[in-house]
């Protein structure tokens, strides 16, 4: 077995794209925060957006992450 790690970072404009794409996206999120009260809730999601703000550059958004690619043959 072979493991290859890459770079693969999100680009968007900003972080506030960042954000709608998460919102739109991530069911596991929308799940996290289905205990939350909806009015917390929207505080929640501006808390997240403010710490997805350190991720903006000059460029853009640029979220770290990294796929882990495994191969292998029997």
């Amino acid at each position: 077995m072979q493991v290859e790690t890459m770079d693969a970072p999100l680009l968007l404009p900003s972080a506030a794209d960042c954000l709608r794409f998460e919102r739109e996206s991530f069911g596991a999120l929308h799940q996290m925060l289905s205990g939350v009260e909806e009015g917390e809730r929207e505080r929640v999601w501006a808390d997240i957006e403010a710490v997805l703000r350190e991720y903006e550059t000059e460029d853009g958004f640029v979220g770290p992450c990294e796929l882990h690619v495994i191969s292998g043959a029997r």
